[in-house]
């Protein structure tokens, strides 16, 4: 039981200082408070802090120094796809910089994979793709489960190209859309979502055309980059 409590501890603490390093509060090479100040201001013993900080240089947000400053590292270039999902939690509005970054590597990871989809797809996955944009027809009028429809489709494009890698950052782009769902909710709505570009997407698909697949998804993304969301 003490040992839950000290890693929920030890959880809050690595997320309240990560959250300063990506607002920017503590910049690279800033050196984080000592683990005195950090176990007084959390009110927590040293090992838990410790063990806060080794999550912290796990995400490889923080460089440790034996018997030196522990420091702020540059995470941009130290950090995995992993942080991806709390760049949008550590303010209330969605940084829109961050956004049109996600949206632009959208765009690339639909066109390629629609691209693929053409060249690879057969009767079935085809028939999925079809199955989908459907079942986004009879969800037109709600904006949740056609955002959950458009994602499933994404991920049975991925699918379809069999690349393992790009399926990781597929999960990754998936999950920051739909664990934040509500941020993004306005790009689904009526009248903002087209379902057009997926119809055009299966015949591409069908017609073996990966010019037309792979122009018809990145439509699709641009058009959400400039929905608002």
């Amino acid at each position: 039981m003490n040992a839950t409590k000290r890693e929920s501890v030890a959880d809050r603490i690595a997320e309240s200082l990560r959250a300063s390093i990506l607002r920017g509060r503590l910049q690279p090479g800033d050196a984080l408070p000592s683990e005195r100040d950090l176990a007084e201001k959390y009110a927590a013993n040293r090992s838990t802090v410790r063990e806060a900080v080794r999550q912290l240089e796990a995400w490889g947000l923080v460089s440790v120094r034996h018997g030196g400053a522990t420091r702020v590292r540059e995470y941009l270039l130290s950090a995995g796809i992993d942080l991806v999902p709390h760049l949008f939690e550590v303010a209330g509005a969605v940084d829109k910089d961050v956004l049109r970054d996600l949206h632009e590597c959208r765009a690339m990871i639909l066109g390629w994979a629609a691209e693929q989809a053409a060249l690879r797809a057969d009767p079935a996955s085809a028939a999925r793709l079809d199955s989908l944009v459907r079942d986004m027809r009879a969800a037109s009028e709600k904006p949740s489960r056609l955002q959950e429809l458009d994602y499933d489709f994404f991920q049975a494009l991925v699918d379809i190209t069999g690349n393992r890698v790009l399926g990781l950052f597929a999960n990754v782009v998936r999950d920051v859309y739909l664990a934040g769902r509500e941020r993004f909710v306005s790009m689904y709505l009526p009248g903002a979502f087209d379902i057009a570009h997926h119809e055009r997407l299966v015949a591409a698909v069908r017609a073996r055309d990966p010019v037309a697949a792979a122009a018809a998804m990145r439509a699709h993304a641009l058009s959400a980059a400039g929905s608002g969301a």
